[in-house]
């Protein structure tokens, strides 16, 4: 092969090389720009969902991860009349259980086990007392909701992106279906998309070493 022949054809090699490394680069760059568009794009999706922390509530508690103990504790002691179970029942109906949204929140699925996880639990503590302080059962739906919301932010993201028929996993994320209880974390902290525990204690966060 002539010398000027070799030359040609090294020379168009490098030049292919060149256009696969600046192909690839470019590629990478808009998959990254691609990536990054959609996770400033779910943003929106949690301001209207997931209410913020120090919310002010209709029963005069701002919205904290502090309440969750209360709530559980209402839960446990309350007890209500024929009636105001009744008024509990109808603001529950419209609910389901975010950890199991195959179930409501009237009756998750740990219930069947006898126990009771701590998302329900709390959001049911919750109904319990402002039904016994008045409320009407519209009012009382609500702020459950507002509260599920807020323990559970994730899940009801997830559920609006699945219902613009956006899978929720392309943002870390996950199926509304496959719910904290279907995933394992059912005594993970709240904080992080946990149940919370199943036992008295409800578990909020991890505990600091």
């Amino acid at each position: 092969m002539l010398e000027s022949e070799i030359r040609v054809r090294s020379r168009a090699i490098r030049t292919g090389i060149l256009l696969v490394v600046v192909g690839s680069v470019l590629i990478g760059g808009m998959s990254a720009l691609a990536a990054s568009k959609g996770a400033l794009s779910v943003a929106p999706l949690y301001t209207e969902n997931v209410p913020k922390e120090g919310l002010p509530t209709v029963y005069g508690l701002p919205l904290a991860w502090t309440n969750a103990e209360l709530f559980a504790t209402w839960y446990d002691t309350l007890r209500l009349t024929a009636t105001e179970a009744e008024i509990l029942g109808a603001a529950l109906a419209p609910l389901t259980a975010p950890c199991c949204d195959d179930n409501p929140l009237a009756r998750c699925c740990c219930e069947r086990g006898g126990l009771v996880c701590n998302v329900v639990r709390t959001a049911r503590g919750l109904g319990a007392y402002l039904v016994q302080a008045g409320y009407a059962p519209e009012a009382v739906t609500a702020a459950m909701e507002q509260w599920l919301r807020f323990i559970h932010g994730d899940y009801y993201v997830a559920r609006a992106l699945a219902d613009q028929g956006v899978d929720p996993r392309a943002y870390g994320l996950f199926q509304p279906g496959n719910g904290a209880c279907y995933r394992g974390l059912c005594t993970a902290p709240l904080q992080e998309g946990g149940c919370g525990g199943m036992g008295h204690e409800v578990i909020v966060e991890r505990p600091r070493i």
